[in-house]
């Protein structure tokens, strides 16, 4: 039998907190690497992809504890 194994509320806060961290660091590096300034950067565009990188990587990490 294949036993479900649970999530516990320290995995998903370590991995919201890891995958917080890594999209603010994904986004840095595409800014560093296109030369680009960062407050020529629309914040509300910013925001939105924060939002849906940290989202993805967060569901990608509690599904591969799963």
């Amino acid at each position: 039998m294949t036993e479900k194994r649970r999530i516990d509320r320290e995995t998903i806060i370590v991995c919201a907190l890891i995958a917080m961290l890594a999209a603010v660091g994904i986004i840095f590096a595409v800014i560093l690497f296109f030369g680009w300034d960062l407050t020529e950067c629309d914040s509300t565009k910013m925001v939105s992809l924060f939002s849906v990188l940290a989202g993805s990587i967060w569901g990608i990490l509690l599904c591969r504890n799963c």
